[in-house]
Formats: structure tokens, C-alpha cells, sequence
């Protein structure tokens, strides 16, 4: 489940879908952009097939999750202890979702969320389907543009498999050097910029 699929990495590069040889390494590349779009991103951007706990800090009347678009909240239980044995909070009488959870705000009503650090517990489903993934219920397909991002990308990565790392090469009568690092591309830079998960 990632940003994008074999078969659309295959299919950019005219790789035939029966070809197997390099589907491993298409495979870890795929995981590996999923991972650093994460990272860059500063969220998660596919959903879990279940509920997950997360636990967040408040000290303002607007807590933004890691996780959006929300799916789903199932409880959300502020903890002075760290017990959660707490009441859940009620939403839309001490919570709301701001945008319908679309940009993932939590909007504490009549108070501001506690300041205990970790002490808000969340227990939810949020992010996008994951590309090939047919939505259902709530759920949210994942972007064309992050698709296009990801397959940009895990192209790249693909096709300097063999020099990544690799400074310069000097042959007779010549040569040639090459960056170190493997950077994202501009383009996917951008598009992932767009995606960013700012806090207050």
C-alpha cells in the first residue's frame, strides 16, 4: 500500500508487466519514496485498514492531526495522568473537525486542548487510499499528483540504481560527474511542498 504501484513504475519505464526481474527493486524504491514523503511531509499520507493510537500535545483551542484526510474518530480522551480512563471527549460538543476533517484540525470547543505533553489521546483512521485502492465508505483516493509525484521519483531513483552514490567517472579522453546524493526531483519537491503538515 503506497503512494503509487509497481506496474505504474513498470509501465513509465516500458518495463513489460511480465518482465519480474527488477520487481524487488521496485518494490524497496516504492517503500523507501512512501517513507521520505512521509518524512518530508511531515504526516502520514496513506490509511490504515485499522484504527491507530496517537497521542499529541495541546495548548491551543486547535490540535492538527498527522493523519488526514480523517476517515474516522473513534475516541478522543485528554489524560492528566496519563490513565486515559477518562470520559471520551463528545464530538461536536467538546470537539469538532474543522473543513470535515479534510485538513486534519481538531477544533476544541469552549476550552483549549490540554497541555500535558502527550496527554490527548486519539484513537482514529485518516489519510488518503492507496494508489490502486478502490475508496469505500469515507475514504479518499489518493491524488493524482502525489501519484504522478511518487512515480516521478521512484522512476529516477530506478533508473541510477547502479550510481547512486557515484561522484564522478573518468574514462580516455574524458569524463563525467554526476550529484552524490539522490535529491528529490523539483517537481516532486514541489508537489510534496503543497502536502506539508503545518502546526501552530
Amino acid at each position: 500500500m503506497s503512494l503509487c504501484t509497481r506496474d505504474d513504475i513498470k509501465d513509465r519505464l516500458g518495463i513489460a508487466s511480465s518482465d519480474t526481474d527488477h520487481d524487488d527493486v521496485i518494490d524497496q524504491i516504492i517503500l523507501g519514496f512512501a517513507a521520505r514523503a512521509n518524512s518530508f511531509t511531515g504526516r502520514i499520507l496513506i490509511v490504515t485498514a485499522a484504527d491507530v493510537t496517537e497521542y499529541y500535545t495541546g495548548g491551543c483551542n486547535r490540535l492538527r492531526l498527522k493523519r488526514y484526510p480523517v476517515i474516522s474518530i473513534t475516541t478522543v480522551i485528554e489524560s492528566w495522568d496519563y490513565g486515559f480512563d477518562e470520559t471520551a471527549l463528545t464530538a461536536n460538543t467538546d470537539y469538532r473537525q474543522l473543513a470535515s476533517g479534510v485538513e486534519g484540525y481538531l477544533f476544541r470547543m469552549y476550552n483549549n486542548w490540554l497541555t500535558v505533553p502527550d496527554g490527548i489521546q486519539i484513537i482514529y483512521r485518516g489519510g488518503y487510499c492507496a494508489a490502486g485502492v478502490t475508496p469505500s465508505g469515507d475514504e479518499i483516493a489518493l491524488p493524482d499528483d502525489l501519484r504522478e509525484a511518487a512515480i516521478l521519483q521512484c522512476c529516477f531513483i530506478f533508473k541510477r540504481k547502479d550510481d547512486i552514490g557515484l561522484a564522478g567517472v573518468s574514462f580516455a579522453g574524458g569524463g563525467f560527474s554526476k550529484f552524490e546524493a539522490v535529491k528529490l526531483l523539483p517537481e516532486v519537491e514541489s508537489i510534496l511542498k503543497s502536502y506539508r503538515r503545518i502546526t501552530l
